[in-house]
């Protein structure tokens, strides 16, 4: 799992990772470059992983909900 978020770390620069029911929640801080990220992201991990991505805007009016651990 460590190794997953220093992955998802390198890969989105995130402002924050969370993960609920081994579901990943990446936050990031604008969609610019998302497809090119997420299809970096397919090349580095092997394994089938749930991702969800949120920008800055969605994150905050999610912030009150449980979105789980917070990793970084």
């Amino acid at each position: 799992m460590k190794e997953y978020v220093e992955i998802l770390k390198s890969i989105f620069d995130p402002i924050a990772v969370f993960l609920r029911d081994e579901e990943f929640i990446v936050v990031v801080k604008d969609e610019k470059n998302l497809q090119q990220a997420i299809s970096e992201l397919s090349k580095s991990i092997d394994d089938d992983i749930s991702l969800v991505v949120l920008s800055k805007e969605e994150y905050e009016k999610m912030e009150k909900q449980d979105l789980g651990e917070r990793l970084i």
